[in-house]
């Protein structure tokens, strides 16, 4: 007697609705043995179909038992059923459930991975029992390429290269037609011959001549169950390798692998993980290659989320700081730039050439000027721009009164420092005094001169201006409207801040025993001036020509005026400037005797704010003190910027929780276009964890290109100079790209779980 494979006792099944339990199986008594070509029949709803999924373990029973190979089932977790359909039942469906996407090759070598076999195995397997069905030639047309019958012997053939000794057909001839239909039952009673086939069908009589057995099912009872043909075979011979001795020899591999397993230890599981993960990634790479439209679908959807994501994270980073809450004081700095460092010797000693040189040399330093005063003082230079004229008549006067008004304090003297021959187009770098360099498209500039004032609010006093004629000796390749002085210059006029105090006296009132008249004069070099000659503004009424006496202070200790000072008579020329009261023009030799350029300290230029603490801390590793201009001359908060900085940072928070449930409610719902395929991989023998792992590893994938797609973007956009992405990727340290990688794996982890459970309750159901 033949082998009892499956014998159930006292099954039955109910199903439960909210308002009605229908039972679908009665204390269900069958056995079933190798070499039976069972035929199970009924009418529509008698419980044919629901015998069929149980035995085949894509349904479970509440009452009775089932025994597999004589060992009962009542303590299969999910797991164990998984085991069960992979190794012990292959499948042919009415439907064929093949993956239309797949190849015919494809669709064959998924059960076989799915059993453990390697690539290569799987290949040579697959091509065996496609010429054993008929299908030898087929193998690189998709599943729905094929006609119907095709597509049955394709399921056919999957179900056979398994080897499994038990297949269950649910009515595989239900969409063939007549002739097609009989050649399918022909090919299974050939199967049945070392092999327990078991075949729900509708149309009884077309599989009458081929069947040993006859079952009927009426109500959820077996009322015939019979013996037919006695056991006559019709049909030729499938030559094929023994059933019984493949799967023996099955079994003795998972036995083998088992106790290699124990044997060997950790690296067994590193070796079966590196497996599982192979195969999951060829199901999650077969579905991208091809679905490529789905592909490219998910891929674009995913990267809309990642760009958004990319940008409101940006954000954050940006007002992570609160400096832009902040008001500006310019009493220390009247230069308003968030990207100026004053750095200093930490020892207080002057700064050299090669100070300037390693601080240049610094990640992220743009320009090192070392006239830290001058990048202070104001510049004009474009008449009904910068500055206007206004003209007024004083009453019976035929000459106007002519008054400067200053428009706008936007730019900020630099010097020659900051750019270098290679930033010129045409002509050289300025080498005397009144020599500048400027940009423009015209070059016939070179060597005009440009009239222009200057004002240093917080070096002079307040109103107080000079005017220069400069002349243009080079030309900048680079657009801008930045002007750069020569040294001499700049240092000239910030001299005020770190000289001593100069006065010139005159008006000697006996009565005090003192000069009447001590203004105190910020000087200023004239050239066609020698020796002890000065000039005066038109506005300072000395009295007479002549000798009057120049004195000049010191500071003592606590840098208060020391009453010390030295005293040199000058002499006062009798042609007036235009200048503010406050400038005494002095001969370049008077200039040296009492001034001496030094440089204490230097401005730094980064390429963003968003660099200050680490450029900072790199000059102190080298032993600079440096501070931020910007930091030190902001205190006070300003309520509305407060306000509009907390708004923006709520609106990014807010924007990345949509996006979560935007993700996990749309991509799901994509996702869920795989659920068929997903069916299919599960009744042939998939277990729920690998599953699993082909979604999360499919839709890595996926996140993974849309957030190279996004960084790839988004650093064009910044090459372009749009400014948000200019300024957003100024922040987007190592720490940014990190939570921006974070944010996007979590969201896809978290969608995929969703789906995973969406997934797992209809695979049950």
């Amino acid at each position: 007697m033949e082998q009892v494979r499956i014998q159930l006792e006292g099954i039955s099944k109910s199903y439960y609705a909210k308002t009605a339990v229908t039972q679908a199986l009665r204390k269900i008594n069958l056995t079933f043995r190798m070499g039976e070509f069972v035929a199970i029949t009924g009418e529509s709803g008698s419980g044919k179909s629901t015998l069929l999924n149980i035995i085949g373990g894509m349904d479970t029973f509440d009452d009775g038992e089932m025994y597999v190979d004589g060992q009962p089932t009542f303590q299969y977790d999910e797991e164990d059923w998984e085991e069960y359909r992979r190794n012990k039942i292959g499948y042919v469906f009415q439907d064929y459930s093949l993956i239309g996407h797949y190849t015919v090759l494809d669709n064959m070598m998924s059960g076989l991975l799915i059993m453990g076999l390697s690539s290569d195995e799987a290949k040579n397997t697959a091509r065996h029992y496609l010429k054993l069905v008929g299908l030898e030639g087929y193998e690189l047309h998709k599943a729905t390429e094929l006609s119907s019958g095709q597509k049955q012997r394709l399921s056919i053939a999957r179900a056979l290269a398994k080897n499994t000794g038990i297949i269950v057909a649910d009515e595989p001839t239900g969409n063939l037609d007549s002739e097609t239909g009989d050649q399918i039952i022909a090919l299974l009673k050939e199967l049945s011959k070392d092999r327990l086939v078991i075949m729900v069908t509708h149309n009884y009589e077309q599989a009458e001549k081929y069947v040993t057995r006859k079952i009927r099912i009426h109500e959820g009872e077996v009322v015939v169950d019979v013996l037919v043909n006695n056991g006559e075979e019709a049909g030729g011979e499938l030559q094929g390798e023994s059933v019984q001795q493949q799967e023996s020899s099955e079994q003795e591999k998972v036995i083998e692998q088992q106790t290699l397993s124990e044997q060997e230890g950790e690296a067994s599981r590193k070796k079966v993980f590196w497996e599982q993960f192979k195969t999951a990634w060829y199901f999650a790479s077969k579905n991208a290659v091809t679905q490529l439209g789905r592909a490219t679908l998910f891929t674009i959807f995913l990267s809309i989320i990642a760009i958004a994501s990319f940008v409101l994270l940006g954000q954050l980073l940006v007002y992570e700081d609160d400096i832009s809450t902040k008001i500006y004081s310019n009493k220390a700095f009247y230069r308003q730039d968030d990207t100026r460092l004053v750095v200093k010797k930490a020892d207080g000693s002057l700064l050299t050439d090669a100070d300037f040189a390693k601080m240049k040399e610094l990640a992220y330093v743009v320009d090192v000027d070392s006239c830290d005063y001058a990048n202070d003082i104001n510049y004009y230079v474009t008449e009904d721009e910068d500055y206007e004229y206004l003209y007024s008549w004083h009453w019976g006067s035929r000459d106007p009164v002519i008054t400067l008004k200053f428009l706008s304090d936007k730019k900020f003297m630099k010097s020659v420092d900051c750019i270098t021959e290679q930033d010129l187009a045409y002509g050289r770098l300025p080498e005397k005094r009144n020599e500048i360099v400027i940009y423009d498209t015209d070059d016939s500039l070179l060597n005009r001169s440009k009239k222009m004032y200057f004002k240093a609010n917080n070096i002079w006093d307040s109103g107080e201006y000079y005017e220069a004629n400069l002349k243009i000796v080079g030309i900048l390749k680079e657009e801008t409207e930045q002007i750069y002085f020569s040294k001499a210059m700049c240092q000239m006029l910030s001299m005020d801040i770190d000289s001593d105090l100069s006065r010139i006296v005159y008006a000697y009132d006996y009565r005090k025993m003192d000069y009447a008249q001590k203004p105190e004069m910020v000087l200023v070099i004239a050239d066609d001036l020698k020796d002890n000659q000065v000039r005066v503004s038109k506005d300072i009424e000395v009295g007479v020509t002549g000798e009057i006496l120049f004195r000049f202070w010191e500071y003592d200790e606590n840098g208060e005026i020391s009453e010390e000072y030295v005293e040199q008579t000058v002499v006062v020329q009798k042609k007036t400037t235009g200048h503010t009261r406050d400038f005494l023009e002095v001969s370049q030799e008077l200039f040296d005797k009492y001034y001496q350029a030094e440089n204490k300290q230097a401005s730094v230029y980064i390429a963003s704010y968003a660099k200050t603490d680490e450029v900072i801390s790199a000059l102190e590793r080298l032993g600079y003190s440096a501070i931020s201009t910007i930091r030190v001359s902001t205190t006070d908060y300003d309520e509305i910027l407060v306000f509009d900085r907390l708004k923006v940072m709520g609106i990014c928070f807010g924007g990345l929780l949509a996006l979560i449930f935007a993700e996990v409610l749309i991509l799901r719902s994509l996702m869920k276009i795989r659920v068929k395929d997903y069916f299919v991989l599960k009744f042939i023998g998939m277990k729920m964890q690998m599953i699993r792992k082909i979604s999360y590893l499919e839709i890595g994938v996926y996140v993974l290109v849309a957030m190279g797609i996004t960084v790839a973007l988004m650093w064009a956009l910044n090459f372009a100079g749009i400014p948000l992405v200019t300024e957003m990727m100024w922040y987007y340290e190592l720490k940014g790209y990190i939570a921006f990688a974070a944010y996007n794996l979590f969201l896809s982890v978290l969608t995929v779980a969703s789906f995973n459970r969406l997934l797992k309750g209809r695979l049950n159901a």
